[in-house]
């Protein structure tokens, strides 16, 4: 029998983060469905491109800040995060680069990115509100919130979507 995990408990600070996270789970699956679709990897890569200019390089910053002020420099957690959030980027600039692996490439961030964001959201978090002092946590929530700016993934075309063939 398949062991489900019970949703975790987040803590109200962190939520703007995790609801992201959902959005960083689609673009994934956005580059699953367009490998699948034989989309043209010039539109996958300004794809790339658009969203992590406009969602994924700021929500890293916010997170990075947060960690800061809430985690010890020393902090093996904060330390992994950075390490892994410098992987995402680097993946993200060989892949604007065109490089010629450029279709491995999109699968290596897919799932790089996803057992990441995973990561950050069965771990990370966790371990953030156990280890962060409640009202530092809460204090760091409010400012996050002041300059956290909801997000929109408006990329076009949308060749994710799957398009009937015209008989």
């Amino acid at each position: 029998m398949k062991k489900t995990m019970a949703p975790q408990k987040r803590d109200k600070s962190l939520v703007p983060l995790s609801r992201e996270h959902h959005f960083g789970l689609l673009f994934c699956w956005k580059l699953r469905q367009g490998l699948k679709n034989g989309t043209d990897l010039e539109v996958m890569r300004a794809y790339v491109r658009y969203f992590w200019e406009n969602i994924l390089k700021e929500h890293c910053q916010e997170e990075e800040w947060l960690m800061e002020r809430l985690l010890p420099h020393e902090d093996t957690q904060r330390t992994r995060m950075h390490e892994e959030h410098k992987l995402i980027e680097a993946l993200v600039e060989l892949i604007e680069e065109g490089s010629p692996m450029n279709r491995d490439l999109f699968k290596v961030l897919d799932q790089d990115l996803t057992d990441h964001i995973r990561w950050e959201e069965r771990e990370l978090f966790p371990y953030l509100q156990a280890a962060a002092h409640s009202d530092e946590l809460e204090l760091a929530g409010q400012l996050l919130e002041h300059k956290h700016d909801p997000r929109l993934d408006n990329f076009t075309p949308e060749f994710w979507v799957k398009k009937a063939k015209v008989a």
